[in-house]
């Protein structure tokens, strides 16, 4: 009976000892698999700060790159006399500036715009034709034309790059939309009469074709080119 007894105590605890290493080796396996779960997330989100990070390197470069080649431009700009606008030029609300460069992109004279610190500046002020480009390019309207400086410009009104207001068929040319240049004022009188003859219906009935108010360079221009249409 002792013997026997003994016998089942044994079974029992060999039993328990099998129990205590499978319960063991399914510990050891869940560590394991936890371990390498954790070793990967903390792997990825390595990888994924690296990345963000060299994002940010390369972008925080160009821009500091960019606003020092426009702070040079400006210089020169300046050395020149030419930072300063004569007549019409851009001016930039930092308010609403995203820096898209969009308006640099669609000016297409040279260095009148720039990026500095993110946003859109003015470089060569006086180079600025007035075509306003820049300010229908502007994701965000943030670009608005003045004459004269930022202290004493008045407002301009607001035209496409054929001239034409916010009211059909009227246009504008010359020093009213804020070309004073007389070489510029000429060729504008020049174009917007031009489109608009491609525009006019030639079936319209109407007592006159175009009236041109003004007799400026652009007026005079413009009447030359509808005498020669």
């Amino acid at each position: 009976m002792t013997s026997q007894l003994l016998i089942l105590v044994a079974g029992v605890l060999h039993a328990r000892d099998k129990v205590t290493v499978i319960v063991i080796k399914l510990f050891l396996n869940n560590y394991r698999e936890m371990m390498e779960s954790i070793i990967e997330m903390y792997l990825m989100w390595f990888f994924v700060i690296l990345l963000f990070g060299g994002i940010m390197w390369f972008y925080l470069r160009k821009n500091h790159n960019c606003t020092n080649l426009t702070m040079s431009k400006i210089e020169i700009a300046k050395e020149y006399g030419l930072h300063e606008p004569v007549s019409l030029h851009p001016v930039i609300n930092h308010e609403l500036c995203i820096g898209s460069g969009a308006c640099i992109a669609a000016c297409i004279e040279r260095d009148v715009l720039g990026i500095s610190g993110g946003l859109a500046v003015t470089i060569n002020a006086s180079r600025c034709v007035g075509h306003g480009l820049c300010v229908n390019a502007c994701p965000v309207h943030a670009i608005s034309l003045c004459i004269g400086t930022e202290k004493r410009g008045v407002d301009i009104p607001n035209v496409t790059h054929e001239f034409e207001t916010n009211v059909p068929g009227i246009f504008i040319a010359g020093e009213l939309g804020g070309m004073g240049l007389i070489k510029n004022a000429i060729e504008q009188g020049k174009q917007v009469v031009e489109i608009i003859t491609r525009k006019i219906k030639k079936t319209f009935n109407a007592d006159y074709d175009l009236i041109i108010v003004g007799a400026g360079p652009a007026g005079i221009a413009a009447s030359l080119t509808a005498s020669a249409n």
